[in-house]
């Protein structure tokens, strides 16, 4: 393994199996969808339900009736979180037409973000957290490279670009990160993706569960504790013994 990432997302993380990323380093993704009566809830991850399934079950179900060990309350994921030491990056599902009913319901759950970030796909529902958390909390997920992605990630309200580690390459990583926005990869799923992610220069990189742990073991990778507006180079006083810095989003 080669490269240095400041940061290591741990993709779709499964709640019952959080502890063993406890003193990595690592932060946390996981999926968040809204219920049918505007409660924002954790998604299980796709090792215990297929993510169309959970989806559909929430958008159809209120909150009541769902079970809450399968389906938390976000607040409650987040503090189950907070109490291993881990930063979450929360994809926050919103198809169109959902977006005021989805940024509702995480902004009265979550009035302030903490240690916790919200990406997504859908730009509008970004905006609308973006406007309470602010833009270093906050960030857009891309499918493809767009013509402007700087001007897209600023329209969105956006402190963020989250892109596959094939779009991405040092020079437009280092340009978005002077302009004060910063960039993550998604997801690592093979060893040859890591090093994929590792080479485009990119802030974070997010992988699938194995491949994150084992590397936040190991002695190439470095992470960097980043304040809001200010994309800094990591410092080494920050590290802990996995050799990852805990960031600090506020």
């Amino acid at each position: 393994m080669t490269g240095l990432v400041r940061e290591i997302v741990v993709h779709d993380v499964c709640l019952d199996d959080a502890v063993v990323l406890g003193g990595t380093g690592c932060a946390a993704e996981v999926d968040v969808a809204c219920t049918r009566d505007g409660v924002a809830v954790v998604l299980p991850c796709a090792a215990h339900l297929a993510k169309e399934t959970a989806l559909r079950t929430v958008a159809d179900t209120p909150a009541k009736a769902l079970d809450p060990a399968v389906f938390p309350p976000v607040e409650a994921a987040l503090a189950a979180f907070g109490a291993l030491g881990l930063p979450v990056v929360l994809d926050l599902k919103a198809g169109p037409g959902e977006e005021a009913r989805a940024a509702t319901a995480v902004l009265a759950q979550v009035p302030r973000p903490g240690n916790t970030r919200v990406i997504g796909f859908n730009h509008r529902v970004v905006r609308l957290v973006s406007a309470q958390w602010g833009m270093a909390a906050c960030g857009v997920l891309f499918a493809g490279l767009p013509m402007d992605v700087a001007a897209m990630a600023t329209e969105a309200g956006s402190g963020w670009v989250v892109m596959q580690s094939r779009f991405l390459e040092p020079g437009l990583c280092a340009e978005l990160r002077s302009r004060g926005i910063r960039t993550m990869t998604f997801s690592a799923s093979t060893q040859k993706r890591w090093e994929e992610a590792l080479a485009s220069g990119a802030d974070s990189v997010m992988a699938e569960p194995d491949i994150a742990i084992a590397a936040a073991g190991g002695t190439s990778t470095t992470g960097g504790r980043v304040e809001p507006g200010s994309p800094a180079e990591p410092s080494a006083e920050r590290a802990d013994a996995s050799g990852c810095h805990r960031p600090q989003w506020r």
